[in-house]
This record gives C-alpha cells, sequence and structure tokens, in this order.
C-alpha cells in the first residue's frame, strides 16, 4: 500500500498547500506522516493519550537507497510538523515488534500510519492525524522497503532452530490441553524476501518429502504439531500426523480433547472450500483420517470447538467470499448463527469456549470475549495496544496462550505467547519458549 512513493512525496505535497487557507482544520487525502519525532506529550485530560509531534521529511536512511536507484530526493519548501494523537488503539511497533511508544526517543525517525480519514491541515505548516500505527523508520523499512535495505536484520532471518517452539517461520493456532503443559500449535514456513533466498523458518519434521519441501510447505501452508512441559522445559515440537491428507493441504488442530483422543482441524485445499473435520485415536493410539463433522453446517466451515460436560455442544466458523460468522450447536438442536452482539458485518473467527461458558473469539484483527452478555476486548498490559489474535484459555482459565505478530517482510511472522490471569487482569506477554510452570 505504502511504498516509495507514499514515502518521499509526502513532504512536497504538503510543502505545496495553498497558503491562503483558514487556520481551522480542513480535511484532507490521508498520508503517512514520515520525519523526526520532536516531542511526545502525554494528553493531561485524556488517560493514556500521547501528542506526538514530528518534523516532516524524507528519512536519512533511505536516502542512500534513493541515490543508488536514481531517484531524486525532494526537499520541502518549508517545515511542515504533523501533531498525531496515539491512544490504546494505535499499535507501536519498534524493532519489527510491538510494544510501548515510550520505546521510541525524541529525534528518532518515525513513519504513522493514521487512520482512516483523520488528516487534517491547519493553515500550511501543521498536519492532524490519529494514528493507526507507529514505526521506528528501520521497522518500517524492515516490513514495506526490504529492497532499499543492504542487509536484512537478525531478527527476520535467525531462530531456524526446529526443536524450538517460535521461530523466523510462522506459528499460530495455540491449542493448550487441560492446565497448558501440553500444547498444539500448527507452523509453517514463510516466504522468502528476496528472489532466490530459500524460505524463511527451521526446517521441522514433516516438512520435507525425501529432499524437496513437502508440497504444503512449499505453498506456504501450516500443519499441526505436539509440544509438552516436561521437567523444566518445552519437549521438541514433533507433527501431529493424520493420516490421509493430500500432499498439499494445509490443516491446523482448533480443538483437542482432554485425553487426547479426539481432535478437530481445519482443512483447506486449493480445490475445496474450508472443511471442519475431526478424528479420534485407533486402540493402538494413533490418529485416524480425518472425517467430515457432520454437525457443522454451513457452505465453508472450519476454525471449531467442542466444549460442554459431555463435549456434545460445537461452536465454528462459517466462511463467506468476503466475512465469516460463528454459528453454535448444542446438544439436541439444530446448529445456528450466533448472536447479533458477536456476529456483525465483519468478520468474526477463532471460537475459544473458556471457564463459565465464556466465549472467546477474533473480530477483523482484534481479540475479543464475550462473557456476562458483554462484548470486551482482550487486552494485555500497556498503554497501546498489543494486536494478539486467536487466544485460547487453559481449562481453569488460569494462562491464555495467543499469537503475536513481528513485522517482518511480505508476511508477518506469527509467534506463540501466554499470559497469567493476576489481578484480576492478563499480565504481560512471554514468549511460550521462555514461559516456565512452578
Amino acid at each position: 500500500m505504502y511504498r516509495w512513493l507514499g514515502v518521499v512525496v509526502v513532504v512536497l505535497l504538503l510543502a505545496g498547500c495553498p497558503r491562503d487557507v483558514t487556520q481551522s482544520p480542513v480535511p484532507q487525502e490521508d498520508v503517512l506522516v514520515v520525519g523526526r519525532l520532536l516531542a511526545m506529550t502525554p494528553a493531561p485530560q485524556e488517560p493514556a493519550v500521547v501528542h506526538v509531534e514530528v518534523r516532516l521529511g524524507v528519512p536519512e536512511a533511505l536516502k542512500p537507497a534513493m541515490r543508488r536507484e536514481g531517484r531524486p530526493i525532494p526537499e520541502a519548501e518549508k517545515e511542515v510538523t504533523a501533531k498525531v494523537r496515539v491512544d490504546r488503539s494505535s499499535v507501536c511497533v519498534v524493532d519489527g515488534e510491538p510494544g510501548e511508544l515510550s520505546r521510541l526517543r525524541v529525534g528518532q525517525e518515525v513513519v504513522i500510519v493514521p487512520v482512516s480519514g483523520s488528516c487534517a491541515m491547519v493553515g500550511t505548516k501543521v498536519l492532524l492525524a490519529d494514528a493507526a500505527e507507529v514505526y521506528d523508520f528501520r521497522s518500517y523499512q524492515v516490513r514495506f522497503l526490504p529492497k532499499s535495505l543492504e542487509a536484512l536484520p537478525s531478527w527476520v532471518t535467525d531462530r531456524t532452530d526446529p526443536r524450538a517452539i517460535n521461530s523466523s517461520g510462522k506459528e499460530v493456532t495455540p491449542v493448550p490441553v487441560g492446565d497448558g503443559r501440553v500444547l498444539y500449535f500448527s507452523a509453517g514456513l514463510l516466504p522468502p524476501v528476496r528472489e532466490g533466498d530459500p524460505p524463511r523458518g527451521p526446517l521441522r519434521p514433516g516438512m520435507r518429502a525425501s529432499q524437496a519441501l513437502s508440497p504444503w510447505a512449499a505453498q506456504g501452508g501450516v500443519r499441526p504439531y505436539r509440544t509438552q512441559f516436561q521437567g523444566d522445559r518445552w519437549s521438541p515440537p514433533l507433527p501431529v500426523r493424520l493420516p490421509g491428507l493430500p500432499e498439499d493441504a494445509w490443516v491446523r488442530v482448533t480443538w483437542v480433547s482432554p485425553a487426547e483422543d479426539w481432535l478437530l482441524a481445519e482443512v483447506r485445499t486449493a480445490d475445496q472450500p474450508p472443511r471442519l473435520m475431526e478424528s479420534r485415536k485407533d486402540p493402538r493410539g494413533e490418529w485416524m483420517p480425518l472425517a467430515e463433522v457432520e454437525e457443522a453446517a454451513g457452505r465453508a466451515a472450519g476454525d471449531g470447538q467442542r466444549f460442554g460436560s459431555s463435549l456434545a455442544a460445537l461452536v465454528w466458523t462459517v466462511y463467506d467470499v468476503s466475512a465469516s460468522d460463528l454459528w453454535l450447536k448444542l446438544q439436541g438442536q439444530a446448529g445456528q448463527p450466533l448472536e447479533p452482539r458477536i456476529n456483525t458485518l465483519g468478520s468474526e473467527w477463532a471460537p475459544r469456549v473458556g471457564p463459565n461458558t465464556t466465549l472467546y473469539f477474533c473480530r477483523g484483527d482484534r481479540q475479543l470475549l464475550f462473557a456476562r452478555q458483554t462484548v470486551a476486548e482482550v487486552r494485555l498490559p500497556g498503554s497501546q495496544r498489543l494486536p494478539l489474535t486467536e487466544a485460547a484459555p487453559t481449562a481453569d482459565g488460569r494462562l491464555l496462550f495467543y499469537r503475536l505478530p513481528r513485522y517482518t517482510p511480505v508476511e508477518l511472522d506469527w509467534d506463540l505467547y501466554v499470559s497469567r490471569w493476576e489481578q484480576d487482569q492478563w499480565g504481560p506477554p512471554t514468549p511460550v519458549d521462555t514461559f516456565r510452570f512452578p
């Protein structure tokens, strides 16, 4: 969306504003806020709101690449300053990871992606905007302009140990069993950043077919893995082997029974819509071939979970062309869409049932919780938003497993994290690999 043009033209665009304008804010087309950070001032009347001031200009880090490519470096005719409102909905990215705005330093070069429709000019020298995302320039450059870099930072290319859970590939859909000491998740490779490079991520067991990559791994898919906390560490993840799958099928396990003898999985292939399928273990303890879940109505069903004392209740995702909704089937009843407080015109997905039949689910890129007849956002500590998704609680509700992104080129690199329930809120995120049980 934002490439060279968006970064270098913003200075000239704003510098060329007419001089006979009112001092009232005048809406204008959304533009990237690119320049040097001048100040960060907390708003006295608005808790968790910070007013950020940026002097607009082409970043110094970008000029060498522009010279190499023979691109002109624009100079503004006058100084233009942006005043940007950062609040609890904003995401701040530093060194490729989401976190606190306070990690930025005055004088640092930054890029701010505005909330759609929030940009306005006051006079000819002040741009107003609300922040959707705030990047240190290096993180933005890695994410959207990787070809302007001579080398990628280590946090993009390192972490290739197949014995670890998190890696430079993608890890998604955490499914804790019991108290969380057994964890299922799905893993795959990320596409290369530059032509001729190998895919990013470790070659885990099951990703190879003889010497070549398995078709699902080569195509950017995922397959399920299992790890267990033993002694003082997590065991190396091993593939969950489900017989009879097409070689190119992308598979995510989305629920596992407490006894680990029954699972649900979303299966995707190139020639069919998503399907919600299930498998049970045979007397030898091996998983049997997947079969479609007959109760899961809908043209394209997937991402489901069983719950209740007899595991007869089912909640799942029904995909449409441009959106998705959650459906529910209770024992002895037909399946039907969940109520309007949960299902909206947006996309609802990843239903996970917690203690007392609370429902964790995602709407777009937001993690929500339906409890006590109310939908609320699930937040982690901090003044800015940490964009967690696919949150799954343990059976006792004391731990929450979820995924958080690293802002890498081409595709986001998702990693798995866990938080403890402490003092009536979720604690800070801990990477699963470094999390320890008492």
